[in-house]
């Protein structure tokens, strides 16, 4: 990855207000997962479909909660739920830059 990619989703993530490292996260747990299934000789999503997945999956896992711990936490019972700060689609393109791929290799290894 050139440094002229990389300073460019970086430089998108400041603007919208979204941490670099989250992509960076995410893009780590992508290659967790790659390594781990094939490691099982099965067969491995492409990107797009494996974020698909990973998001919903995050998703499930915020609701698991449904009240605060009652110590230690500023989120109270009644604090209204946050709007993720980008859509589906802007964290995937995100997600793609960050890894150097565009969206038809990440899709081409998921069918």
């Amino acid at each position: 990855m050139t440094n002229a990619i990389d300073s460019s989703w970086r430089s998108r993530c400041t603007e919208i207000g979204l941490d670099p490292f989250e992509v960076r996260k995410v893009s780590d747990r992508y290659d967790m997962y790659c390594r781990f299934t094939a490691g099982q000789n099965s067969p491995v999503l492409g990107l797009s479909r494996w974020y698909r997945w990973y998001r919903l999956e995050k998703l499930a896992d915020g609701h698991a909660q449904l009240t605060p711990p009652a110590e230690g936490c500023s989120v109270q019972a009644d604090t209204a739920p946050v709007a993720p700060l980008v859509s589906e689609q802007t964290f995937l393109d995100l997600l793609q830059c960050c890894r150097g791929e565009s969206a038809s290799t990440a899709d081409s290894a998921s069918t």
